[in-house]
């Protein structure tokens, strides 16, 4: 069921001690500011409507919203308004719909357009030169040397097009992020998907707590090599100090709203690990003054420390002189703030709007993506260093692409075993569903599949495909079939050309899973005149793959051609294998590149000879 009106998902994605989400529709007013001098009024309004009528504000306040509240930033708020949509976007909403955390994916599934194509985002491409952030980088350590800051958060955004429904995009986004923070926004115009780690600020029987992040690591598959960059995140002064800094800016700011004495810091450098990052965390803690309302300890702490650096009003100044544009809710604050009842005060609960995507609509199930990525600059800071990390946390997003709008899908691995030699690149395959399954959020464990496909080969004594399968539960199952039952195929291969019936950026193209209905209806088709495969064109004319192979050309020097993954076709274990030993290289190939000679291959089958039917 297509979403058309006004909603506010809150969810917790992480995959252990989740807690509800809470959906809200329908509100009953929405409370809108579009220019800066409209932000401290509505949220006023907004304020005192929930604490007359009840029920839950809920929505998202954007970066510069921060320079509209402080007057001395007033000025700059005028300037850098535009094209990120509103300011303030906040709703009175009656009770939320409490969704468990298990139910999620379903509940999700449910509210997909159906009728969209699937969901993908990207390429997405900074809005700025290296040269350029350099040179901001640069502009700012200057503003350090000279005593005028400590540091400084930068930011720049990513911007390309987004592909499908939003709903299914954020669904596809979840599973892997681990997102304790995130949040699904329509406000009528904009779609807002944030997959937020970092809580900005929650309050619960007048406890604030908050938790600053300030110091990044990458991920790493070799679990050896990921251990040692959580310990040296763990153990870096530098980050400690960035994270000290934040963290002091923040007591600062509390100490406007807090009972006198009550700011106290504990789990102080803590480090959090995230799918593609690991984060170094400090949670503080303090009692809200009496007579201050939930929404006066948002504004007296907004936006937060962590994203704009300390001093924090300079810093901002700084910030609006280097960054051309508006961050928009990025790095802003999605949450709600439940009205009190029942004797006890008011509840809250906001993210740092980081790893946030604003996805605007242009034309039907397609349109604009902006996603921001930003990180702490130092004096001792590396621009190379500090670009590199940015682009890492823009990384979630590329677990867009592959996921899907359907239920539930299974990996698939095919193998070949041979009694002599055991399984062909092994590794390669296990590799390969590891990755698939990071992506679409599915539990697989490595080596629990090697120790499987171990036990199951140790009695095989002739040549066997060996299938594979992952399932989203965790699931794992094998079985073995001997070769000599599969299809034999003449030498040369006879192939038809057909037109590739998906969008190129379907996820299914990148990945081998039981969702595989169009090849085996290509392969049919193919049968059906006389040959063994069926190839797919673009419909620039470009080649793909075959419904089971890759495609192979002849080359210069002697290596082979291949079409590259980016045009949407499966990364082959035989391609995968080939390219690694210097034997083939990525090319665009037409049909008329197969004038020479070419070649179908796959794990299973190896390299084969084939030919184009003529009639």
């Amino acid at each position: 069921m297509p979403v058309t009106t006004p909603m506010v998902l809150l969810d917790d994605a992480r995959s252990a001690r989740a807690s509800d989400a809470l959906f809200y529709s329908d509100p009953e007013r929405v409370f809108v500011a579009r220019r800066p001098d409209e932000v401290a009024s509505v949220l006023a309004q907004a304020d005192e409507a929930l604490a007359k009528q009840g029920g839950s504000l809920a929505g998202y306040i954007s970066y510069e919203a921060g320079l509209a509240l402080e007057e001395r930033l007033r000025p700059l708020a005028e300037k850098r308004t535009g094209g990120a949509g509103p300011l303030v976007w906040l709703g009175l909403f009656a009770e939320p719909e409490r969704i468990p955390a298990a139910q999620m994916q379903d509940w999700l599934f449910a509210r997909c357009d159906h009728d969209a194509i699937l969901p993908s985002v990207g390429p997405l491409e900074p809005q700025i030169s290296m040269g350029a952030y350099r040179e901001n980088v640069a502009r700012l350590q200057d503003a350090i040397r000279t005593g005028e800051i400590y540091q400084a958060n930068l930011t720049f955004p990513l911007v390309g097009g987004y592909t499908g429904d939003p709903v299914a995009l954020y669904r596809a986004l979840r599973p892997p992020s681990e997102a304790g923070y995130g949040g699904l926004i329509f406000d009528g115009t904009h779609w807002i998907l944030s997959l937020s780690p970092e809580l900005f600020v929650s309050l619960k029987d007048r406890q604030i707590k908050a938790k600053p992040m300030k110091g990044t690591r990458p991920r790493s598959q070799d679990p050896e090599a990921d251990e040692a960059m959580r310990q040296e995140l763990a153990a870096s002064e530098k980050d400690r100090a960035e994270n000290l800094m934040i963290v002091d800016l923040l007591r600062n700011d509390l100490s406007r709203v807090a009972h006198a004495g009550s700011v106290e810091v504990t789990d102080a450098f803590s480090v959090e690990s995230y799918p593609t990052v690991h984060q170094m965390v400090t949670t503080v803690h303090a009692d809200l003054e009496q007579g201050t309302s939930a929404l006066d300890l948002v504004r007296a702490l907004f936006p937060c420390g962590s994203i704009t650096g300390a001093p924090k009003i300079r810093a901002m100044e700084l910030i609006a002189e280097v960054e051309r544009d508006a961050r928009g809710p990025y790095c802003g604050a999605i949450g709600r703030i439940d009205a009190a009842q029942d004797g006890k005060g008011q509840s809250a609960a906001f993210n740092v709007a980081i790893r946030t995507l604003r996805l605007t609509p242009v034309e039907n199930h397609r349109g604009k993506a902006v996603l921001g990525v930003g990180s702490a600059i130092l004096a001792d800071s590396d621009p190379l260093t500090e670009w590199r990390e940015c682009l890492v946390k823009g990384e979630f997003a590329r677990a867009s692409s592959p996921e899907f709008c359907a239920p539930h899908v299974d990996l698939i691995e095919t193998m070949r075993f041979d009694p002599d030699v055991g399984i062909a690149n092994l590794q390669m395959h296990l590799d390969r569903m590891k990755e698939s399954a990071t992506q679409l959020g599915i539990a697989f464990d490595r080596h629990e599949g090697r120790n499987q496909i171990q036990a199951l080969s140790f009695d095989l004594d002739e040549p066997c495909r060996i299938r594979l399968l992952a399932g989203r539960p965790g699931t794992m199952a094998l079985e073995a079939r001997p070769l000599s039952e599969a299809r034999e195929w003449p030498d040369p291969v006879k192939c038809i050309v057909l037109p590739l019936p998906v969008d190129p950026n379907d996820w299914r193209l990148r990945h081998k899973t039981s969702d595989r209905g169009f090849y085996d209806e290509a392969r049919q088709i193919a049968e059906d005149c006389g040959a063994q495969e069926a190839l797919f064109v673009r419909e620039d004319g470009l080649l793909t793959e075959g419904s089971i192979t890759n495609l192979f050309v002849r080359g210069e020097d002697d290596v082979l051609g291949t079409p590259p993954t980016r045009l949407g076709l499966l990364p082959g274990i035989l391609r995968r294998s080939l390219i690694e030993k210097g034997e083939a290289r990525e090319q665009e190939v037409r049909i008329e590149d197969l004038a020479d000679g070419f070649f179908l291959g796959n794990a299973l089958r190896g390299l084969m000879r084939a030919r184009l039917m003529t009639s």
